[in-house]
């Protein structure tokens, strides 16, 4: 068997594995006795793929995004059968060709043929844009090192009818209504003869696609990330990171609405051209606290008892006429990989250090400011403690394990009686406020 017919039988397979775990295939008691076998049908699924390929083409999967296998199973009519969707390139040119597979009389046959011109596809994503139960696809196609052109097809019919087109930098699929609808929602940098936008793209009943554009902060250079989710007063929206040349920092957060009819950017306010309020150090913004809700960070310098800095952020929801609201502060030790949810009761009244004196062991201090200047009084350690024996070493004394990621230990040790100087904090509190730092919240990921 050729490396690319293994290939191919390694997908299906690999397909034939999930729907039977899902119930979706009859299985006999002797058939659990006998070695995996695919069926006829998939061996011709097989062979037609396998023309495709001695025609000179390969396969192209997806470089970006969620679905990125070469040959994808989806049920496009919502019909409960899936369609198969191969992505291929033609070999000597920049042909592009997204082949679709519909179940007729037991057999897959080729339905449609989708056809472009690009160096890869970017990405591909499925969403039922109207809930009529079919599915549109939306592709990115890679036009070059820099420009990328999406399209909006509908398969109605296994009939492809381009709804839509535009280039972009960064693309999206999200509720933005409200009403269980997707929307494509493009991010594009400026130009020469615009500003950055962001653009959602609606279908309607009608079958008609309408685009809406919300203007972007003035002075973006790079998108940093693009983040869906919902404001405080349940709104959902989107939210654009970009780094540019800012006065206060390097990074500003727009916030775009889908409110009254109306695409809008809330947080532009003012005569700037710029979302002022949300300008600040390159820290993307994020649902930290996983309760639905995504926040835009302001970092703040703490108090400190020497020349190092150390800062608490502080993270503001927003509602749908722009209006910030602090909602949770955290101090984050991004070497370590921890952070710690702040209560309020100890704004301004807490100071932080770092003490790394024991090898293998490495601690933040809080400390409680009594006056203006002091004295600092440490109430609460926390290690991250790594080598051997450290699990032992996270028990020691008065310490008390948090958890461990298998190559580090964190544990904390509570120093004078919980809840002192109107302090809020305890063991309990303490393990209900301490988390792990995922990768997408620190600077310049996504």
């Amino acid at each position: 068997m050729t490396p690319v017919a293994k290939r191919i039988q390694i997908l299906i397979m690999a397909f034939l594995a999930a729907v039977t775990l899902s119930g979706c295939l009859r299985i006999t008691a002797d058939d659990l006795y006998s070695l995996p076998q695919a069926s006829e049908q998939y061996l011709r699924l097989q062979n037609q793929i396998n023309s495709i390929l001695s025609q000179g083409a390969e396969f192209a999967a997806p470089t970006g995004g969620l679905n990125r296998q070469s040959v994808q199973f989806r049920d496009l009519n919502g019909d409960g059968v899936n369609e198969v969707v191969a992505f291929f390139s033609v070999l000597g040119d920049s042909t592009l060709k997204i082949y679709i597979f519909s179940m007729v009389d037991g057999d897959y046959t080729v339905a449609e043929v989708i056809e472009g011109v690009g160096t890869a596809f970017e990405s591909v994503r499925y969403a039922d844009m109207d809930g009529d139960g079919i599915v549109e696809i939306i592709v990115g196609w890679q036009m070059g090192a820099a420009l990328k052109h999406m399209t909006i097809h509908s398969i109605r019919d296994y009939h492809s009818v381009l709804l839509a087109e535009r280039h972009y930098t960064e693309i999206t699929v999200f509720d933005m209504h409200g009403n269980g609808n997707d929307s494509v929602v493009i991010v594009r940098l400026p130009s020469q003869e615009i500003g950055a936008v962001a653009e959602i793209f609606t279908l309607m009943p009608d079958g008609e696609v309408v685009s809406e554009e919300a203007r972007l902060s003035t002075g973006i250079e790079t998108i940093s990330r693009v983040l869906t989710g919902r404001l405080f007063d349940g709104v959902p929206a989107l939210f654009v990171d970009s780094i540019g040349m800012f006065d206060d920092g390097g990074l500003v957060t727009d916030i775009c609405v889908y409110r009254d009819g109306v695409f809008s950017n809330v947080s532009l306010v003012g005569f700037t051209g710029i979302s002022e309020e949300t300008v600040r150090t390159r820290i993307n913004s994020s649902d930290v606290n996983r309760d639905g809700i995504v926040k835009v960070p302001m970092p703040r310098r703490l108090r400190a008892q020497s020349e190092t800095p150390y800062y608490a952020i502080d993270w503001y929801a927003y509602n749908s006429l722009g209006h910030s609201s602090l909602m949770l502060t955290t101090y984050h030790n991004n070497s370590d990989e921890w952070f710690l949810i702040l209560p309020f009761n100890w704004r301004g009244r807490v100071s932080v250090r770092r003490e790394d004196v024991i090898s293998g062991e490495r601690t933040v201090i809080f400390s409680y400011i009594a006056g203006d200047d002091g004295p600092y009084e440490d109430f609460l350690k926390i290690y991250k403690i790594t080598g051997e024996k450290r699990e032992e070493r996270a028990r020691m004394g008065d310490r008390k394990m948090l958890l461990s990621d298998g190559a580090a230990v964190y544990a904390f040790e509570i120093l004078i009686t919980p809840n002192s100087y109107g302090l809020t904090f305890s063991e309990p509190l303490i393990r209900e406020n301490f988390r792990l730092i995922h990768s997408e919240w620190l600077t310049g990921t996504s």
